[in-house]
């Protein structure tokens, strides 16, 4: 990619963004009709993820092709992400109702006046790492320094990226950034010396091609940041409760479904995308079960630890990714995911 397109691309994230501003503050959000009570009528709402359909987003999958999100009175459409298609301007500005990212993002959107929140987070804990051959001489994060990384703007990558260069005292500007893109090819082809991946999928799809890879995790160097979280604007949640609250819990049994019938539930997100490996699908579901039960996912799939989000956000101030604190009771929203365990009696707050 070169260098005007990577420009013309971040301009248009960047108006995309700003729009997303003047909408959040400007307009309410109104996809929705406002719920009366009761179980919603039934509502065209979309679900914007980060990446194409993969185990990655097996919750939303498993939910539209079982049905749980038809009985519950929702036409639900799921919309692929990428560098192209960013979650966060997309559902601010109402393109799409709901979307997936880093916890980070929901985090500094807030701080910039964006009223998204948290419904539930899904990785308890982040799943990017760096990717380099082992031949490459790149054992730590100051080994960057001279050698081009692959970056995704505008996403939870870039911030963990930050927040692993300042915390390691990498010096940014002898670091020679480039653009990611949909595929390995840049990284397999040597063009690129370290490559920002999801460990849940992408390490093994580098070893199929024959790449003998080592991986870099910033949690590693101290940095304990928060993958997937579903988000929706403040005010959708309140125009729109029970839609919002069914549109959860519907996802969290697909979830649940997801994680107990794995079998299953590979079939169906093979017929699905018919592009994945079955192989290779398997290991990108162990790998993601584990980071769906890390710690308070361990009794409640999708709790927002309160105390995890307080440590992430202290974090980012640290380490000057994240200007100012926010109101982390503002920022998550537990109660459809409370509600969900509460009907079988369990009590996902730490004890």
């Amino acid at each position: 990619m070169n260098i005007q397109r990577y420009r013309m691309r971040r301009l248009i994230f960047l108006l995309a963004l700003a729009l997303a501003l003047l909408a959040a503050c400007a307009q309410p959000s109104a996809s929705v009709p406002p719920a009366t009570g009761g179980e919603p009528e039934t509502h065209a709402i979309t679900m914007r993820l980060q990446w194409f359909p993969q185990y990655q987003f097996a919750g939303y999958i498993v939910a539209k092709v079982k049905g749980y999100y038809d009985e519950v009175g929702l036409d639900v459409t799921i919309n692929p992400g990428g560098p192209d298609f960013v979650s966060l301007p997309l559902v601010a500005s109402g393109a799409d109702t709901f979307g997936s990212t880093g916890a980070d993002t929901i985090l500094i959107a807030r701080a910039k006046g964006i009223d998204i929140v948290a419904l539930a987070t899904w990785f308890q804990t982040s799943p990017v790492a760096f990717m380099v051959h082992r031949d490459s001489g790149i054992f730590e994060p100051q080994d960057f320094e001279g050698k081009t990384v692959g970056m995704f703007y505008g996403d939870n990558v870039e911030t963990e990226y930050r927040a692993l260069i300042a915390a390691t005292d990498v010096d940014r500007a002898r670091v020679n950034e480039v653009p990611g893109e949909f595929n390995l090819e840049p990284f397999l082809s040597r063009r690129v010396d370290v490559w920002p991946v999801y460990a849940t999928d992408q390490p093994d799809l580098a070893r199929q091609q024959g790449a003998d890879i080592r991986l870099i995790f910033a949690r590693d160097y101290g940095v304990n940041l928060m993958g997937d979280t579903l988000f929706t604007t403040e005010s959708f949640v309140r125009e729109n409760p029970n839609t919002t609250r069914a549109f959860v819990e519907a996802t969290l049994r697909g979830w649940e479904y997801a994680t107990t019938h794995v079998d299953e539930t590979l079939a169906i997100i093979v017929d699905y995308n018919s592009e994945l490996d079955l192989d290779h699908l398997r290991f990108e579901a162990n790998e993601t079960i584990e980071l769906l039960r890390y710690g308070s996912g361990e009794r409640c799939l999708g709790w927002s630890n309160p105390a995890a989000w307080e440590a992430e956000q202290q974090l980012l101030v640290d380490l000057d990714v994240l200007a100012a604190p926010v109101a982390i009771d503002a920022a998550i929203d537990n109660r459809s995911i409370e509600a969900f365990y509460q009907s079988s009696g369990v009590v996902c707050s730490a004890k």
